[in-house]
C-alpha cells in the first residue's frame, strides 16, 4: 500500500535524529494547553510547514491509510532501541508517523509539534533560511495588530470577549504581550480598540469588545491564508461534537487551530481568493466497524497507547504543577512573638531566619484560608492573630493595615509577591502599644550636634547619631531627643554641582511634621544653640569651624611612648591625606621617627572605643571622617585594602572593652579565620564556630559556609565576630537536642528549672513535674524529660528517620519496637510545645530552626497521625470526689472544624456515654482554672449581633495539643464544679504571694515616711537636663 514513500536515504539524515525519541519535547515553559471543545488536534507551524501539516492531517482522517500503518509492526518497522545497532534496519520515519498520528488521536493537546517527524526527515533549519513563505506571512500579520485582534474574535463563539481575556489571548496567539509589542506604537489595548470604532465594539464600561459585521467579513477574508484546509466529519468521529442527529460536521483546520465552521461560510471564506488544493479520493463503499465509531484508541497498537496514556498522565501532573507555579507567592511571616518595639519601630528579638517564615500560598484563596493555615503552623498561638502587612524600613519593621476580609481572594487584596505580613494580636507587642499606618511610617535621621568635653565645656567636635522619628511628629521633636529646649535647626541640602550646603529651618516650620518638611530616611539636621558663641558657624550654607579657626581633626598619643603633649590638633581638610594627618601628629607629639612605619590612626568613639584603623591612603572624605572628630595614634600597621580588620570576643555576651582584634586576608576562609581567633584567644579543642555580631549586638546566624571567604560572607573591617562554643552540623544539616519525655498521671503541671516549686531535679539531669491537682494523698505518675543526647540529621530527612535515629542513641534506656511508638514534640522552656504529626514529613517543612529541642513520647501502641488529628489528654472526673482518674489521650480529628460539638461528639462515643450526659472543661494550669465548653451556636453577641465562630482554636480556649480536657458524668455527678482540691491550694498559693508582694511595697513607703516625717525637708532642686544619647546601628 505504501510503495517507497518510507523509503530512506540515511546520508542526507544527521546523527541527532537517532537520539533517544521517547519522550515529547516541550521546549516552552509552561504544558501546552489540553483539547478544546471541538476534542481534535491541530498541528505547531514550525515555519513553511503548513503545506506538510495538511498532508499530515489529511492522511490522519483517513481510516484506511492510518490503521494501515499502526498495523505495521517492529518485524516491518524494527524499533527506536535498535536504531543505534549497526546491522538493525530501523525505519524512522514510519515509526515516527506512527507515533504523530497516535498524538493527534489520544494526547490531551491542543497541537501536536512534528519536530521529531521533521527531523527523521533529515530537515534541518538550514533549509529554513531558504523557503519562508508562511514565517514571513505569518510576521507580516503579526505586525499588524488589527489584523490579529479581528481573528482572535473570529474564533470567538459568541463574537464578545472581556477585553483583559483578548489580550491574553494575544500573548497565547503571538506569544508576546500587547505591552511589550504594540504599546509604543499604538499605546494601550483599550485605546486602540477605541480608535477603531468602526471594526471594533466596546460596551458602555468598556470591559467587553464585540466585532461589527461590517469587520467581521474583512477579518476573515484578510486572515484565511493558503494554510487553512476543511474537513468533513461524522459526529460519531469526533467524541467532542455528538449530538442526537448523527448528521455530518465541517472543521476548519488551520495549523494548530480547529474550529467548527458552517458549509455555507465555505464558498464565502475562499471565494475569489488564491487558495491551494489537495484533492484525495477514497471509496464511497468503504465503512467502518462499529467497534471503531466514537473509539480514538481503536487500531492502536498497545505500546503507544500505554506511551499516550503515560504522556497524558504527565502533562496533567505539569499542567497542575504550573497552575500552582503561576498563582502561588510568597509571603514573609513576621512573629509578633519575635519581636519587640523600641527606638520606634519593631525589631526581632531573635535571629531574622527563626523570626520571619517564608510562606508558600495559593493566591486565588481567601484571606480566611491564608489565616488558618498559618494558625495551624503556628500551633503554639493563643489568642486572637491579626495579619498585616508590613515594611521592612531603615528604622526596622513598620505595620501598615490590617488586613480585612476573610471572604476576600488575597488577587482581589492586591496582595504582591514578597509582601511582609506581620501576625500578631492586632494591639501590642510585648505589651507595648504599636503605631500604625503609613501616617507614623518612622524615619531615620542623622542628627549632627555639638559634644561636651569632660570639663562640662563646648568644644569644637561634631557629633553625628542617628534618630528616630514618626513621620507625622513635629521637627521639634529633634530638639526634645536631644534635650535642648532652645536651639537652631539647620537641614542638610544638596546642590546642582553636588556639594553639600545647610539651610535653616524657619521656627515657624518646627511645628510643621517631618513628612511636611520632606525629611525622609537619611536625612541630616543640625543642631546648633544659637546663645553659644562657640557653636559651629554657617558662611554662605558651608562648613565652618569657628571666626578665626580652620578645619582640624585631634591626634590622641595612645602608643606606649611617652611624649610631652597628649594631644593635637592636626590642620586637615577632606582632601588631605591620612598619612600626611599621621605624619604631621608624630612630629607635633615629638615622638620618635620610628613611629613612622609602625603606626595607625584609629578614630575614637563616643564611648571612648577604638574603631577600625583607617588606611594611610583614604582621604578624610574616603575615610568618612568629620571635621572636630578624635583619632588615636596607636602601634602598628593599619590593614591594606585586601585586609580586614576584625574585633572577636568569647561567648555571646559582649563586655565593651573586652574585644580581642586581628588582622586578616580578605580571602581567608571562616574556618581559617576561626583557627587564627582560637590561637589568639587561647582557647582549645575545634568545637567552635563564628558568629557575626548583629546591630542589635547580639549573637547573629552562625558563619555556616566555612569554606567561603569572608569576602563573599560580606565581613567587612569593623565588624564583630564571636567565638561560641558548638561544633556546627555540615550544611543542610541540624543539630537537634533529643529528650525522652514521660508525660505525668491525670495533671503533670509542668514545672521547669525557674519556677519549681513541687518538682525537682533528679540525677541523670531528668526534670520531673509535680502533679497539681487531685484530693490530698492521691498518688499519681510523675512527668519527666530525660536528655539523651544530640543528634545530627539532615534537613532532607523526614520525622520518621528522626524518630528512628533517636532510638539508637546509646542513653536510651526504652524499650520501643518501631519509631510508629513514638510522638514528637518540640520542646519551649522544658515543656511540649508543638506535636509533629507527619512521620513523613521533612525536616526542613517543620522549620525547626537551630535552637530547636525535640522530645520524644513513648507510646503503648503504633500511632500515625494525620495532618487534622490533635491529640489532647482526657481526665474522667471521679464521683463524690473532687478528683480526676489518671489521663489517657484522645486523638479528635478536626478535618470538619475546631467545634465544641464535635469535640464533645468525639470524647461521648470514647467514653461510650450519650452526649447530653457528658461535660467537659478544658483546664487553664498556669490560673488553676477550668472552663467548660459549651456549643456556641446559641450564644450572641450584643454589640453586633452575630453568632460568634464555633472555634476552639481562638478564644476563650486556645485549644491545642497536649491540653487537658476534664471530663464529667452527668448520670452519677450533676454538679458544675470541674475543679480540685489541689487547684484550691495552688490559688490560694498565688494570692498569698499577691499580698505579700503588695504588703511589702506599703512597707517600704511607710518606713521611707517615717524617716523624712519629723524634718521639714528643702525642695530637691531640679537638676538641669542632660542630653540623652541613642545609638542605633546603621542601615545603610
Amino acid at each position: 500500500m505504501f510503495g517507497d514513500l518510507f523509503e530512506e536515504d540515511y546520508s542526507s539524515v544527521s546523527n541527532y535524529q537517532y537520539g533517544n525519541e521517547k519522550k515529547l519535547k516541550t521546549k516552552v515553559l509552561e504544558p501546552p494547553a489540553p483539547r478544546e471543545f471541538t476534542n481534535l488536534s491541530g498541528i505547531r507551524n514550525q515555519g513553511g510547514t503548513c503545506y506538510l501539516n495538511s498532508l499530515l492531517q489529511t492522511l490522519h482522517f483517513t481510516p484506511e491509510f492510518r490503521e494501515a500503518l499502526f498495523s505495521l509492526g517492529p518485524e516491518e518497522l524494527g524499533s527506536f532501541e535498535d536504531k543505534d545497532k549497526p546491522d538493525a534496519k530501523v525505519r524512522i520515519i514510519p515509526l515516527q508517523l506512527q507515533r504523530m498520528f497516535a498524538q493527534l488521536l489520544l494526547l490531551d493537546q491542543d497541537a501536536a509539534s512534528t519536530t521529531d517527524l521533521t527531523d527523521s526527515f533529515g530537515w534541518t533549519s538550514d533549509e529554513e533560511e531558504k523557503s519562508k513563505p508562511d514565517l514571513q506571512n505569518k510576521e507580516e500579520i503579526d505586525d499588524d495588530p488589527l489584523i490579529i485582534l479581528k481573528a482572535i474574535l473570529l474564533q470567538e463563539e459568541s463574537n464578545l470577549i472581556p477585553v483583559d481575556q483578548l489580550g491574553q489571548k494575544l500573548l497565547k496567539k503571538i506569544g508576546i504581550s500587547w505591552n511589550k509589542k504594540y504599546r509604543k506604537q499604538y499605546g494601550p489595548l483599550r485605546k486602540f480598540l477605541q480608535l477603531h470604532s468602526q471594526i471594533f465594539l466596546l460596551s458602555s464600561d468598556e470591559s467587553t469588545v464585540s466585532l461589527l459585521k461590517n469587520g467581521s467579513l474583512q477579518a476573515e477574508s484578510d486572515f484565511q491564508k493558503k494554510d487553512q484546509h476543511l474537513f468533513q466529519m461524522h459526529t460519531s468521529e469526533s467524541p467532542g461534537l455528538n449530538d442526537r442527529n448523527s448528521c455530518p460536521h465541517w472543521f476548519d483546520i488551520n495549523d494548530s487551530k480547529v474550529q467548527p465552521i458552517k458549509e455555507k461560510d465555505i464558498e464565502q471564506q475562499f471565494q475569489g481568493k488564491e487558495s491551494a488544493y489537495m484533492l484525495f479520493y477514497r471509496k464511497s463503499q468503504l465503512q467502518r466497524p462499529p467497534e471503531a465509531r466514537a473509539n480514538p484508541r481503536y487500531g492502536v497498537p498497545g505500546h503507544l497507547l500505554n506511551e499516550m496514556d503515560a504522556a497524558n498522565i504527565e502533562l496533567q501532573r505539569k499542567r497542575a504543577e504550573c497552575d500552582s507555579a503561576n498563582n502561588s507567592f510568597e509571603l514573609h511571616l513576621h512573629l509578633g512573638p519575635h519581636y519587640h518595639f523600641f527606638n520606634g519601630a519593631l525589631h526581632p528579638t531573635v535571629s531574622q531566619a527563626e523570626s520571619m517564615w517564608d510562606f508558600t500560598f495559593d493566591k486565588r484563596k481567601t484571606l480566611g484560608d491564608l489565616r488558618q493555615s498559618i494558625l495551624q503552623l503556628l500551633e503554639f498561638w493563643e489568642g486572637d492573630l491579626v495579619l498585616s502587612v508590613a515594611k521592612l524600613v531603615p528604622a526596622g519593621l513598620h505595620v501598615y493595615r490590617m488586613l480585612d476580609g476573610d471572604n476576600l481572594t488575597l488577587c482581589e487584596m492586591e496582595m504582591e509577591d514578597g509582601e511582609d505580613i506581620f501576625v500578631w494580636n492586632g494591639v501590642e507587642v510585648g505589651g507595648i502599644h504599636i503605631p500604625t499606618g503609613s501616617d507614623c511610617e518612622p524615619v531615620l535621621i542623622n542628627v549632627l550636634h555639638l559634644a561636651a568635653s569632660s570639663q562640662g565645656e563646648k568644644c569644637q567636635q561634631l557629633v553625628e547619631a542617628p534618630h528616630v522619628f514618626p513621620s507625622n511628629a513635629e521637627v521639634r521633636a529633634v530638639l526634645t531627643a536631644l534635650a535642648m529646649p532652645v536651639a537652631v535647626l539647620f537641614v542638610s541640602t544638596t546642590d546642582s554641582v553636588g556639594e553639600e550646603n545647610w539651610a535653616a529651618i524657619p521656627e515657624e516650620d518646627l511645628k510643621k511634621t517631618f513628612r511636611e518638611r520632606g525629611l525622609g530616611n537619611g536625612s541630616s539636621v543640625l543642631v546648633q544653640e544659637s546663645k553659644d558663641d562657640k557653636s559651629l558657624l554657617l558662611r554662605q550654607g558651608k562648613w565652618f569651624t569657628g571666626a578665626s579657626e580652620t578645619s582640624w581633626l585631634q591626634v590622641q598619643n595612645l602608643c606606649e611612648v611617652e611624649s610631652e603633649e597628649k594631644q593635637v590638633k592636626i590642620s586637615a581638610t577632606v582632601n588631605t591625606v591620612v598619612y600626611e594627618i599621621r605624619i604631621k601628629a608624630i612630629k607635633e607629639l615629638k615622638l620618635m621617627k620610628e613611629l613612622a612605619e609602625n603606626s595607625c590612626l584609629r578614630p575614637i568613639g563616643r564611648n571612648g572605643k577604638l574603631l577600625c584603623p583607617v588606611p594611610d591612603s583614604y582621604t578624610v572624605k574616603e575615610a568618612e571622617l568629620k571635621m572636630g572628630s578624635s583619632l588615636g595614634l596607636c602601634p602598628g600597621k593599619a590593614p591594606t585594602p585586601s585586609q580586614l580588620f576584625l574585633f572577636f570576643t568569647v561567648g555571646s555576651d559582649v563586655q565593651p572593652g573586652t574585644e580581642m582584634e586581628i588582622i586578616v586576608e580578605e580571602t581567608t576562609s571562616a574556618r581559617d579565620c576561626l583557627k587564627l581567633m582560637l590561637e589568639k584567644s587561647g582557647l582549645p579543642g575545634d568545637t567552635w564556630h563564628l558568629r557575626k555580631m548583629d546591630w542589635c549586638y547580639e549573637a547573629g546566624e552562625p558563619l555556616c559556609e566555612e569554606d567561603a571567604s569572608l569576602k563573599e560572607l560580606t565581613i567587612c573591617s569593623g565588624d564583630t565576630l564571636l567565638l561560641i562554643e558548638g561544633k556546627l552540623p555540615l550544611p543542610g544539616f541540624l543539630k537537634v537536642p533529643i529528650w525522652w519525655y514521660q508525660p505525668g498521671g491525670p495533671s503533670g503541671h509542668w514545672k521547669s528549672h525557674q519556677d519549681q516549686v513541687d518538682g525537682t531535679p533528679s540525677p541523670s539531669g531528668v526534670w520531673t513535674a509535680t502533679s497539681t491537682q487531685g484530693a490530698p494523698g492521691d498518688l499519681y505518675a510523675e512527668a519527666s524529660l530525660r536528655h539523651v543526647g544530640d543528634l545530627e540529621i539532615s534537613e532532607e530527612a523526614t520525622l520518621l528517620e528522626l524518630k528512628s535515629q533517636a532510638m539508637t542513641l546509646s542513653s536510651s534506656d526504652f524499650v520501643i519496637p518501631s519509631p510508629a511508638f513514638l510522638r514528637a514534640w518540640t520542646l519551649e522552656s522544658k515543656r511540649p510545645s508543638r506535636l509533629l504529626r507527619t512521620n513523613l514529613q521533612q525536616l526542613k517543612e517543620y522549620k525547626l530552626g537551630r535552637k530547636t529541642e525535640i522530645c520524644l513520647e513513648p507510646l503503648q501502641k503504633e500511632e500515625n497521625l494525620g495532618p487534622h488529628d490533635v491529640v489532647l489528654r482526657t481526665q474522667m472526673r471521679i464521683p463524690g470526689k473532687r478528683a480526676y482518674a489518671p489521663h489517657v489521650d484522645l486523638v479528635w480529628d478536626t478535618a470538619c472544624g475546631w467545634t465544641a460539638g464535635s469535640l464533645r461528639q468525639r470524647i461521648a462515643h470514647f467514653c461510650s456515654l450519650p452526649l447530653e450526659k457528658i461535660e467537659i472543661a478544658k483546664y487553664f494550669p498556669e490560673k488553676f482554672e477550668w472552663l467548660p465548653v459549651s456549643s456556641w451556636n446559641q450564644q450572641i453577641t450584643k454589640r453586633k449581633k452575630k453568632k460568634k465562630q464555633d472555634n476552639l482554636q481562638g478564644a476563650p480556649y486556645y485549644l491545642k495539643d497536649g491540653d487537658t480536657v476534664g471530663i464529667k458524668n452527668l448520670l452519677v455527678e450533676d454538679d458544675e464544679d470541674f475543679s480540685t482540691v489541689r487547684d484550691d491550694l495552688g490559688k490560694e498559693t498565688q494570692k498569698q504571694l499577691a499580698l505579700g508582694k503588695q504588703k511589702s511595697q506599703e512597707t517600704l513607703r511607710v518606713q521611707s515616711s517615717d524617716v523624712f516625717s519629723g524634718v521639714k525637708m528643702p525642695a530637691r532642686p531640679r537638676a538641669p537636663e542632660a542630653s540623652l544619647s541613642i545609638h542605633v546601628g546603621s542601615f545603610r
